[in-house]
């Protein structure tokens, strides 16, 4: 990153990606429709995937047995778990289970978006060419409004203690087109190696839902390893805006709780506390607007206000699975 805050450039991608093998990793909870579309938008790949995985967190209203019947070919593997393990968990048990089999990368991919036949052979020619690069991420569109960018590569900015996402709100003919590197990527749809998995280790789960896609963006970043935003590659994601969207008691319990165990989690004292802090006097006014624009109800201001508390005192363990050794920042 230079001195403006910008992230620096990464090498031009090459014409050409090599041969790989390459899994699909995704998670099914009671969500059959959703699913069914992104294994089709996968199975449209211009670079092929050797096999996708799909692990079901528990379901209950038969998706998953639909979903085994309906792609009943030798490049689906199904994985049933027998409850939910949240995102963090699901996922581990995911790439345990691609890596195990073979794959070279893994691409995991959120259930709710639909992929662009050219996406994984763009995020591949961009770690084929930067040796450096652990994981590559691409530019996530609303599927409903195809141009305009829900999210893109980003990074942490310690004065605000949050992302940053500069393309954010645009739309994708607004943005540069070269591969950039960045600190932050969502873990809606990036494109991995085996030896960040190997090197890193698992996503964390003390994150049920939310904020494990930063903490394992920080503990590649801390490894020595770099992550490349790819603009050319393209997913369109089934999300509405966060006000109408993404304030539900529900979602903003877990977004509160992560965020601050984010804090807690790899920042040392005094900034882990600087973060905290912020939660509170800073993110939560905010929220709260963002509710009251949403039309949410009083469990919705609850929730959030919960998720902190939750958050704040959650007991940390020595060691939980998927860790490292916090920042020492």
């Amino acid at each position: 990153m230079n001195a403006s805050g910008v992230p620096g450039r990464a090498p031009e991608q090459q014409n050409q990606p090599r041969h790989h093998s390459v899994y699909a990793v995704m998670l099914n909870w009671n969500s059959f429709d959703y699913n069914a579309a992104c294994i089709e938008s996968l199975k449209e790949s211009t670079y092929p995937f050797a096999k996708i995985v799909v692990v079901d967190n528990g379901s209950k209203d038969g998706s998953i047995d639909r979903l085994e019947a309906e792609y009943r070919d030798p490049q689906m593997v199904f994985v049933r778990n027998a409850k939910n393990e949240g995102f963090a968990g699901g996922m581990n048990i995911a790439m345990q289970q691609a890596f195990a089999l073979g794959a070279d990368l893994v691409f995991s991919i959120n259930n709710d978006t639909v992929v662009d036949p050219d996406c994984l052979r763009s995020l591949v020619q961009a770690l084929d060419a930067d040796p450096s690069a652990g994981i590559a991420g691409p530019s996530i569109m609303y599927y409903k409004n195809p141009d305009r960018i829900w999210l893109v590569g980003g990074y942490f900015n310690k004065l605000r203690a949050g992302i940053v996402v500069p393309g954010k709100g645009k739309t994708i003919q607004e943005i540069p087109t070269s591969t950039t590197r960045v600190t932050f990527l969502t873990g809606c749809a990036i494109l991995l190696r085996r030896s960040v998995f190997e090197q890193v280790g698992k996503l964390d789960t003390s994150y049920f839902f939310y904020s494990e896609d930063l903490d394992y963006d920080l503990r590649v970043v801390e490894a020595g390893m770099t992550l490349l935003f790819v603009p050319t590659a393209k997913v369109w994601h089934k999300i509405d805006e966060v006000a109408t969207d993404r304030t539900s008691p529900y979602v903003l319990y877990h977004l509160a709780r992560s965020t601050v165990l984010v804090f807690r989690r790899r920042f040392s004292a005094p900034y882990r506390w600087y973060g905290v802090f912020l939660q509170f006097a800073l993110y939560t006014p905010f929220r709260f607007w963002q509710i009251l624009r949403g039309g949410a109800g009083r469990e919705s201001y609850l929730a959030w206000l919960k998720g902190l508390w939750a958050g704040t005192t959650t007991e940390l363990e020595a060691s939980m699975e998927g860790s490292r050794s916090p920042n020492q920042t």
